[in-house]
């Protein structure tokens, strides 16, 4: 029998865990046994106004509040415990009505954590049983991710499986370390050489790249730092990738449009296909957000993280220095004296063969076969 699968996700947090659902609906929707494989969003089905309430809140928090949320993150256990009963049962009842009952899934995953107590409570009230799986798309989990209800969850690394062993009591036949879901085309870009990618960007071939990253907002004062590189003596070839934020992008050009002849500057807006640019750089500077650093991870390019976000993104840094797979730098300065040493030594390889050892460019396509062997060991269930 065919196989329904609903993908429950947020944006409004940021664009990695929808990113991270449409990898593994990607996937799914070419195997065999896959009658469905929908992405929704989770606030945006349930209640649109507390989407727009949720995403108005966290915004205010990153601009004005820092240090307030970061400590919010770290008291996972009293917010899900005094969050999760009264928002989990309200959110529910509205997903079932709204599209649980019609979609009829055979397994639920999410890749956000927001809605999943409400998807907990809702397996107990569905009409049909279905599977329900948590994929973090972090390299770090919290209280939020966690529920009795959840059949399976889906991590990045085995510090995360130990985790969820060691706090959360959960039992190891639950948990599979699988890396986290990104698109399959960067499963392909790796096989293409950096001086390959640069010919097919239109960009220099020879020149020491250095890709600067926001994440979809354009965070990390971006123009701080192409002001630091574009001081460096020897020549840089810098590109500027600062998502949907018109106004950075509109600022850069104005800004860097007679930069000099010794260095080049290229600034892109919103682009789809970063393995191009990801698979061209010699470094990547960015904001360590999950769905990133797995990206780099995949390609093999040396991180350089700054400004990270509080909560998962600092979790994030601390683990990938911690596995020495990148750096973090805390000034524009400190990015280019990195950078500056990285094209003198064998630093940056050693970066390299270290996130080799952490690369999971097929995530997607090993938990889309788990989610299969997940909903055939409960149709055997419910036929015993």
């Amino acid at each position: 029998m065919a196989k329904r699968f609903l993908l429950v996700t947020e944006e409004w947090a940021g664009s990695g865990h929808r990113v991270a659902a449409e990898a593994l609906q990607e996937v799914l929707q070419k195997m065999d046994g896959a009658e469905s494989a929908r992405v929704i969003g989770g606030l945006q089905t349930a209640s649109p106004g507390l989407r727009v309430l949720s995403r108005f809140f966290y915004f205010n928090m990153l601009k004005y509040a820092k240090p307030i949320w970061h400590s919010m993150y770290e008291q996972d256990e009293m917010w899900g415990k005094s969050l999760s009963k009264p928002l989990g049962w309200w959110l529910s009842t509205r997903l079932l009505r709204r599209v649980l009952r019609a979609e009829q899934p055979d397994v639920v995953i999410a890749t956000h954590a927001y809605c999943l107590s409400a998807l907990a409570y809702a397996k107990k009230k569905a009409d049909k049983p279905f599977r329900l799986v948590s994929v973090p798309t972090d390299f770090h989990i919290n209280r939020f991710w966690v529920d009795p209800q959840i059949d399976a969850y889906m991590v990045a690394h085995e510090q995360m499986a130990e985790r969820l062993q060691r706090r959360y009591q959960i039992r190891p036949e639950k948990i599979h370390v699988c890396g986290i879901p990104i698109r399959h085309a960067f499963s392909l870009a790796e096989k293409t050489a950096r001086h390959e990618w640069k010919k097919r960007l239109g960009i220099a071939p020879e020149r020491f790249t250095v890709l600067i990253g926001g994440g979809e907002g354009g965070y990390g004062q971006m123009e701080e730092v192409i002001r630091a590189l574009l001081t460096e003596e020897e020549p840089l070839q810098v590109v500027a990738v600062t998502g949907k934020n018109a106004r950075l992008k509109k600022q850069l050009e104005a800004e860097h449009a007679h930069s000099g002849q010794r260095h080049q500057l290229v600034v892109k807006g919103f682009e789809d296909c970063m393995w191009q640019w990801i698979g061209a750089a010699d470094v990547y500077v960015t904001k360590p957000g999950g769905i990133t650093c797995a990206e780099s991870l995949a390609l093999r390019t040396p991180l350089i993280l700054y400004q990270p976000l509080p909560g998962q993104e600092r979790h994030n840094s601390a683990f990938l220095t911690q596995q020495n797979a990148a750096v973090l730098a805390s000034t524009p300065q400190e990015i280019r004296e990195i950078i500056r040493r990285w094209r003198h030594s064998d630093q940056k390889d050693r970066i390299a063969r270290q996130m080799d050892k952490l690369r999971r460019p097929a995530a997607a396509t090993h938990i889309a076969e788990l989610l299969f062997q997940l909903e055939s060991k409960f149709g055997n269930e419910k036929g015993e």
